[in-house]
């Protein structure tokens, strides 16, 4: 039975890049070994997921595609929930000729132009199929497309693409240079509901890290949210508890917050409780 169940996003909030450091590793040992379920919550694909899963003593089947798929830790499939075909071609005949990258997410393989290099390499690197298109059509199913933009452009783009396509589909930042296009309702937030509602009774407490927009609904559906010092604004506003940053090992301190009897006094008080914030004020 999962009785206490923590979440948390990959990227910038668990670890920077590849590496998850051996304090974070060693501190999510210690959680799990403590009763907690610990689970994974990324955009990424469970290809590029998997080591990250292994490294964070991952208990539970990871939320992966920003909530376009759930996986059990040996790949299969739980749950999935794909773009319409059709709107699918609309949006990328209407972005295909502009100046930043387009990643299409298939089932595990990754379809883009080959002017997408930075796409074709994380990818490739990580042994995840690539497969170049010439024409702004994609085999089924699509999961999501993502676009990697330059950071200073992000919010524009963002803005024209939720004008254009927002009615038909969910539009969210997944970091400073990438934007997310997912189908209606599909979210890190809905999938974590739909896993939990599959168990026999929802977790006494759950505890939910994350550090950009696409964690929000994964955050307000927690029980306790944390964020690290470097998360957008409005992931610092919803943030219960602020830890330092991934590149600090800040999964450590909340880790360390989580386990400490002021968090037990909190939870059996029956009111809504607040971690401290990590360095001072809030944001």
């Amino acid at each position: 039975m999962v009785r206490k169940l923590f979440v948390t996003d990959i990227d910038e909030t668990l670890s920077v890049g590849e590496a998850v450091s051996e304090e974070v590793q060693e501190a999510c040992c210690r959680l799990k070994n403590c009763g907690w379920d610990v689970m994974i919550a990324t955009g990424r694909t469970f290809g590029t997921a998997r080591n990250h899963m292994k490294a964070a003593s991952a208990t539970q089947p990871a939320v992966l595609y920003d909530g376009g798929r759930i996986m059990s830790m040996k790949g299969g499939e739980i749950y999935s929930a794909f773009l319409d075909v059709s709107t699918a071609g609309k949006i990328l005949d209407a972005i295909w000729n502009m100046p930043f990258e387009i990643q299409i997410t298939g089932d595990e393989e990754i379809y883009c132009r080959e002017s997408d290099k930075e796409t074709a390499h994380f990818y490739g690197q990580a042994g995840v199929p690539v497969h170049y298109i010439e024409t702004p059509r994609a085999a089924a199913p699509v999961y999501r497309i993502g676009l990697w933009i330059k950071p200073e452009k992000l919010p524009a783009v963002e803005n024209e693409v939720k004008k254009l396509f927002g009615d038909v589909t969910e539009v969210t930042a997944g970091g400073e240079a990438f934007l997310d296009i997912l189908p209606k309702g599909v979210s890190k937030g809905s999938a974590l509901e739909r896993f939990v509602s599959t168990l026999p009774k929802r977790p006494e407490v759950i505890v939910a890290a994350g550090d950009h927009n696409n964690d929000l609904s994964m955050l307000q559906y927690a029980d306790f949210a944390a964020a690290p010092l470097n998360a957008s604004p409005s992931v610092l506003l919803a943030a219960d508890f602020v830890m330092p940053r991934a590149d600090e090992n800040g999964i450590c301190s909340l880790i360390d917050y989580i386990l400490s009897p002021e968090f037990e006094a909190g939870r059996s008080g029956g009111e809504s409780y607040r971690g401290e914030r990590y360095g001072g004020e809030s944001p």
